[in-house]
């Protein structure tokens, strides 16, 4: 059984050693940046400042999609349909009677 193992022990330990060093690096970074943070208290500010910059940005960003697409549902309304800037179709709702 031993010798149908696909895996070889130094796919284990690549693997091993992939993960311990992502860690040692990801904490050095939050070692630094706390060190950062107690060296200059106005980090966190510029931190909230930044969230809520990105979150402005992406707000108006949505906000203008939704202005630009007025346009279309406007059209729709009118019952026209334009591809490519041509008015090719316009729509016309009938009503039908079942008479019995």
């Amino acid at each position: 059984m031993i010798n149908n193992n696909p895996f070889t022990d130094k796919f284990f330990s690549q693997g091993h050693r992939a993960l311990t060093q992502g860690i040692i690096i990801f904490g050095g970074i939050l070692f630094l940046l706390a060190v950062l943070i107690f060296a200059y208290p106005t980090l966190i500010a510029y931190f909230i400042a930044g969230v809520i910059l990105l979150a402005g940005i992406s707000v108006l960003t949505v906000a203008w999609k939704l202005w630009r697409f007025r346009e279309h549902v406007s059209q729709l309304e009118n019952g026209e349909i334009h591809i490519n800037g041509n008015k090719v179709y316009r729509t016309r709702v009938t009503y039908f009677r079942w008479v019995a």
